[in-house]
């Protein structure tokens, strides 16, 4: 049995009035291509604060309406749909993905748990780990800095028996210059990150990032062995599909490290 997996590489968006209509759009063309189970961007609505533009501030409100729109689409789709969002919380606005079901229902809500310290004028952390079943998967969501930082998120996703480790994420180039090809020694370090992630826990990687001039990480889908399955052009909207086979991605690597050898005193 194979699962067809997509990453939808959204414009980057710096208003609800742009994100919605892209993340619509993409969950769309999604259900066109067939796709069982879609991931969108980090914080595609509104669009991540690290941004140029500057982003708007929204009320709880106004975002878990943007949410249901999104949502929706996915019912229409039928594609179960991870949408990267922000959420107002008493410390600061929290970065979350919040995965809504084939019929529009939500399934759960994935907080970032790690910050990179460039965010932190504008995010908090939030707390707790899950996984996710549906589609005939099961699959964890590891966003941007604690997928590529800490290997240790994507290792615990592995051993909770995740075939597929989501990753949306918000990278740009240090230049200004826009990535041509995937690991290339010129891009920033993320994509050889994720490479390691996939192969040092045998799981599948699909990673998203928004389409701008300056995208430094590819939207894509990397197998257990570390191969390029699909991918989105460097900056370009668009959607891109991979079909899996979930038996492939046992955690084997990720199960046979024996912490009682490897960490006990010489």
């Amino acid at each position: 049995m194979t699962v067809r997996i997509a990453v939808g590489q959204t414009p980057l968006t710096a208003t609800l009035d742009e994100a919605v209509p892209a993340a619509v759009a993409a969950v769309e063309e999604a259900g066109r291509l067939g796709a069982d189970v879609l991931c969108l961007p980090e914080t595609c609505l509104p669009g991540h604060r690290s941004q140029p533009r500057e982003v708007p501030d929204y009320t709880a409100a106004e975002l878990d309406a943007a949410v249901e729109a999104v949502a929706a689409a996915a019912g229409g789709a039928g594609v179960v749909t991870i949408v990267g969002a922000e959420r107002p919380a008493a410390a600061g606005r929290e970065i979350v993905a919040v995965v809504a079901g084939a019929d529009g229902s939500r399934l759960g809500v994935q907080a970032k748990t790690q910050i990179d310290p460039s965010e932190e004028r504008d995010y908090v952390p939030g707390s707790g780990r899950r996984c996710f079943d549906a589609a005939g998967i099961r699959f964890a969501v590891a966003i941007c800095h604690e997928a590529f930082r800490y290997p240790e998120v994507a290792r615990a996703a592995a051993l909770d028996g995740a075939q597929v480790v989501f990753v949306p994420h918000f990278v740009v180039t240090g230049d200004g210059s826009l990535a041509r090809r995937w690991c290339d020694a010129d891009n920033p370090y993320n994509e050889k990150a994720l490479l390691c992630r996939a192969l040092e826990n045998t799981v599948y990687i699909a990673a998203v990032n928004s389409a701008a001039p300056d995208q430094g990480s590819a939207s894509c889908v990397i197998s257990p062995d570390g191969a390029l399955l699909a991918q989105v052009p460097y900056g370009t909207f668009g959607v891109a599909v991979a079909d899996i086979d979930p038996a492939l991605a046992d955690g084997l690597m990720a199960r046979r490290f024996a912490p009682e050898r490897t960490l006990a005193p010489a």
